[in-house]
């Protein structure tokens, strides 16, 4: 009885001990780095379940398991932790950093990890540029990517930038990379809309093996965009964020004369107001106005950015909304952005995890207040040329101690006009005149892929690029330029110009891919596709000469175009409106494939080939094949580097082709060229004629680049040391060019696919973590590049190899694009204050021709670019910073041109400079004589004499942060809060003489509109 009841116990004990061990328990603990920090959003998933979550802001966690059951603990950037549930119902897991292996890299039409990728491609993330007070994501990417070259020639709030990857690849064509945003390929030039704060991160592919895939739009490089996302089983997590902050103009490194300096200059010339006064009147008027014009059209802008976001998850989906207001108003005093934006992105996945889909949507409007004339020498309408050049012994202020908006010119007098009296004008168009530019902005991405074996999957992706865009411009007929807008004599003056474009681009790409592993060491992924691409364009164009200023503003303004008036005796009609109309569109067709193997991880080669159809060009040349071949070697994963110091050394290797398609650089340009066009002109003896505007080309095609690239990916001590080495060498062929034909076709020239360019350099990027222990965190990154640029064959060029077409610049075979022809300025001859210059054979000169230009070795490209920067933190406090630097650029000067210009006594100030002109024989002086025979166009043209090296060296951000610990935000709503103080282009260090060394790659500097500092405060909050 005893034995039987034992064994009845011995049962019993074992179905107890089994219930236990398979009832399933709830798992809790807390994650961190290993500096002890909490780590929020970790994935913890049940191996081999779809069962998961996700830890808090404090890094805690919380999940039902079973004992035996494996907890997997992923996050971006440390490596992979695997728990297997015992007894213990509490697991505290220490993550370690494992950037460089885990690092998800986006690449063309899909994704893979560091570690596997063949490519040449550099990633930034949101926290490089999420808190920067830039209306432009593409501002604040400047000096972060090695080779990617980003200069903004106008400070205006949201202004485009250019952006050059690996050199200039075209002459005529399109020189920037493709633009896609969440796989929507979206205009280069339209960014200010984009809200920055909802960007997740931006990869820059660069090599042929990550752009060749792209086919004839690929040459140029192309950057990935990915925005923010949900994530799956998240609670809803609420962020705010708010910057306030104010700008100010750069220094002018020039300094001006001020009303004495002037008015005695003048004197002392025999010209000019100072002409005719006594010296004790030069003193008096010198004491009561001396007027620095900078004062008055420039001001303090004000930047105001407010986003809130709200992201949540269940099992199956998740969703991220966000949306923001942005105001920024610039130094000038009539310019300003304000900008609304809103974006949404659902995510969700079937139970099986067979299905998954994308929505996306953003929605942004934005309103730009500028001045189109910026960049030019129009001083009635620049502010920046006025606030240079204006006359310092004018007053500012009418007779009640104001500033004036007229300063005393009659209403509707010629006379009063005049170049002496323009910052009068500057003002009165400032207070009176507008320049509005709306902008809407809308970008859509649907996306789904369906995984039909654990092998096979078909994708399908469908999104849309729409821009609209209304210009008005609006001169009062009650401003000072107002009544010269009409036909002279005319009743009513004033105009309204109004132009508005849509832009509609679509795109759908379908995928079917397969991957396998075969013996746990043979990875083969083979994806084919096919895609469409469509771009449309409406453009239309109305003008209104003659408003009636009493119903100006109310939209019955414009006076009747059958208006009858009689002007000079004769009965006109002078208040017809024009209008222009345009219709373009432009498709793609292309089908494409890649294939990647892998073995062991530590070889891999890739492959890819794409055939495009364009329809720009003609049958026979509308198709086009493009290529690429890549491999890498993970040399850390050999049994020799088991003991080493490296967690990664890579060395990858490609070769391919990709084409550009925009031969002449706008979106929609050349789409005629392939067709014979005709014009009316005026013929022999002033009669009417019918010529031709176009003679087609039937053999036209696109630009070829052929690019070979070496590289190294490394990692040290645990990614306490990484970064990476590039060397490329990139081949353009076909260069679309004008080709000279004979004058009996009526024309001189027809465009055609000739000529060839190089471009070779070297690419380095690195991050070194120098400290990190409980209280302090060190760490320093840098980037730089360089590239010669260098063309090879020219279509149309002279005996020694050069077009020149007149200006400072020409193309030579041998030379880079953008190279500057000119003649060597050596100085002043001290015997008569003549400029001197060398001749084409080395002799000094004092004749000013063409004949004795030569390349001077200098270009309006950078050859060296790049930056650098530091964070320090000590507890919850962070320091940091990042520079940026271009070197070996250089710019004509035209500002100081006009400043030391004889065309500048009378009527303009001048530069302090010109006070040691030479005067008397035996001066030795830069500077020539007065009244000379040469103007500062001529300089300027012809000669180096302000060719100025334009290199220079930026403070391009510096924040101060604080993060309020968890112990302090335990007992209020939020989870995070982090405050900063930051400013932007605090300190430049430059050769050059002007405001803003940064005046976009051209080759003349013309008053542009200089980049502010900026400084901001502001909070980022979690709820």
């Amino acid at each position: 009885m005893k034995t039987k009841f034992s064994g009845f116990l011995t049962l019993l004990l074992a179905f107890v001990v089994q219930i236990s061990f398979a009832q399933e328990k709830t798992i809790t603990g807390t994650v961190t780095d290993s500096e002890g920090l909490p780590l929020p959003g970790v994935n913890v998933i049940i191996e081999g379940t779809s069962t998961g979550t996700q830890s808090d802001f404090d890094g805690n966690y919380s999940i039902k398991a079973e004992i035996g059951e494996t907890l997997t603990f992923s996050y971006v950037g440390f490596a992979r932790q695997n728990v297997v549930v015992s007894r213990r119902n509490s697991y505290d897991i220490v993550m370690n950093k494992d950037s460089e292996l885990d690092e998800v890299v986006v690449t063309a039409y899909r994704s893979t990890t560091k570690k596997r990728s063949n490519q040449a491609v550099t990633t930034i993330t949101a926290e490089t540029f999420e808190n920067r007070p830039n209306a432009s994501l593409i501002q604040s990417m400047q000096g972060q990517i090695p080779g990617l070259n980003i200069s903004t020639s106008s400070g205006q709030p949201g202004a485009n930038s250019q952006i050059i990857l690996r050199g200039v690849g075209s002459i005529n064509g399109n020189v920037e990379p493709l633009m896609i945003v969440d796989g929507v390929p979206v205009d280069e030039d339209n960014f200010r809309s984009i809200n920055p704060s909802d960007i997740e991160s931006v990869s820059v592919l660069k090599d042929a093996a990550a752009t060749s895939i792209y086919g004839n739009r690929g040459a140029n490089g192309v950057i990935i965009i990915n925005t923010k996302a949900g994530k799956f089983n998240q609670n809803l997590s609420i962020k705010y964020s708010a910057q306030y902050g104010f700008a100010k103009l750069q220094n002018l490194n020039i300094d001006l004369m001020n009303s004495r300096e002037k008015l005695t200059f003048q004197k002392s010339l025999g010209q000019g107001l100072g002409a005719d006064l006594s010296n004790a009147e030069i003193d008096a008027l010198s004491r009561t106005t001396n007027t620095y014009w900078e004062d008055f059209f420039f001001r303090t802008g004000t930047t105001n950015n407010q986003n809130l976001s709200l992201s949540s998850g269940s099992e199956n989906t998740n969703n991220y909304t966000s949306i923001g207001y942005f105001e920024q108003e610039g130094t000038f005093i009539a310019s300003d952005i304000k900008r609304f934006s809103f974006r949404n992105k659902f995510t969700g996945k079937s139970e099986n995890d067979k299905l998954t889909y994308t929505a996306n949507v953003s929605a942004n409007f934005s309103r730009s207040n500028y001045r189109d004339a910026e960049g030019s020498r129009n001083t009635y309408f620049n502010p920046f040329a006025a606030a240079m050049t204006s006359l310092p012994f004018l007053s500012p202020y009418d007779t009640n101690g104001e500033v004036t908006k007229t300063g005393g010119i009659p209403y509707g007098s010629i006379n009063g006009i005049t170049a002496d009296l323009k910052p009068y004008i500057l003002l009165n168009s400032a207070a009176y005149n507008t320049e509005l530019d709306d902008e809407i902005k809308i970008i859509g991405n649907f996306n789904a892929q369906y995984n039909f074996t654990e092998n096979w999957h078909i994708r399908n992706s469908f999104g849309m690029d729409y821009t609209g865009i209304t210009k008005k411009q609006t001169i009062d007929p009650k401003s000072l330029l107002g009544p010269f807008q009409a036909q002279s004599g005319a009743e009513f003056g004033g105009l309204e110009r109004n132009r508005s474009w849509q832009d509609v681009y679509f795109n759908n790409t379908l995928n079917l891919g397969y991957s396998t592993i075969i013996s746990k060491k043979h990875s083969i992924d083979v994806n084919l596709y096919t895609e469409y691409v469509k771009q449309h364009r409406y453009r239309f164009g109305f003008e209104q000469r003659g408003l009636d200023p009493k119903s100006l503003g109310s939209g019955n303004a414009f006076v009747d175009g059958t208006t009858v008036e009689t002007i000079n005796g004769t009965e006109a009609r002078p208040y017809i409106p024009t209008i222009s109309k345009t219709n373009l569109e432009t498709g793609l067709f292309s089908y494409f494939a890649t294939l990647d193997y892998d073995f062991d991880n530590k070889y891999g080669i890739g492959a890819s080939i794409r055939r495009d159809a364009s329809s720009r060009f003609e049958d026979d040349y509308k198709w086009g094949t493009f290529y690429s071949v890549s491999g890498r070697w993970n040399i850390e994963e050999e049994s020799f580097m088991e003991e080493s110091a490296f967690n990664l050394l890579k060395l990858r290797a490609s070769y391919g082709t990709a084409g550009n398609q925009r031969i002449i650089g706008t979106m929609f340009g050349g789409l005629n060229l392939t067709q014979n066009l005709y014009a009316f002109t005026t013929g022999y003896n002033n009669t009417n004629g019918y010529a031709p505007s176009v003679i087609a080309n039937t053999s036209l095609r696109w630009e070829k680049t052929s690019q070979a690239n070496i590289g190294l990916d490394f990692g040290l001590w645990n990614n306490k040391l990484s970064g990476s080495l590039d060397v490329y060498e990139k081949k353009t062929t076909d260069l679309f060019q004008d080709r000279p034909i004979s004058l009996i076709n009526a024309t001189e020239s027809i465009q055609a696919n000739i000529g060839s360019m190089r471009n070779r350099g070297v690419e380095a990027i690195f991050n070194y973590s120098i400290l990190n222990n409980d209280n302090w965190r060190l760490s320093i990154n840098a980037n730089g590049s360089f590239n010669k640029n260098e063309i090879l064959e020219l279509a149309g060029a002279n005996e020694e190899g050069i077009i020149f077409e007149g200006g400072s610049t020409a193309l030579g075979e041998g030379e880079a694009v953008g190279s500057f022809y000119v003649v060597d300025y050596v100085g002043v001859n001290p015997a008569n204050g003549n400029p001197l210059f060398k001749d084409a054979n080395g002799n000094l000169t004092e004749t000013l021709q063409d004949a004795d230009r030569r390349f001077s070795d200098k270009s309006q490209y950078p050859t060296w670019s790049g930056g650098f920067g530091a964070q320090v933190s000590y507890k919850n406090f962070t320091l940091s910073n990042q520079w940026v630097f271009f070197a070996d650029v250089y710019r004509n000067n035209l500002d100081l041109s006009d400043l030391e210009a004889n065309s500048s006594i009378v009527n303009s100030n001048s530069a302090t400079s010109l006070l040691s002109a030479w005067k008397q024989p035996g001066d030795i002086t830069s500077i020539p004589r007065m009244n000379g025979q040469f103007s500062g166009v001529d300089f300027i043209n012809i000669s180096d004499r302000y060719l100025e090296d334009a290199s220079y060296l930026r403070m391009r951000n510096i924040q101060l942060a604080y993060n309020f610990s968890p112990e302090i935000l335990e007992k209020t709503p939020f989870t995070a809060l982090n405050i900063y103080v930051q400013g932007e282009n605090l300190l430049t260090f430059s050769k050059w003489k002007g405001y803003d060394p940064q005046s976009g790659f051209t080759d003349t500097a013309a008053s542009n509109y200089p980049t502010p500092k900026i400084y901001t405060f502001g909070l980022n909050v979690n709820f």
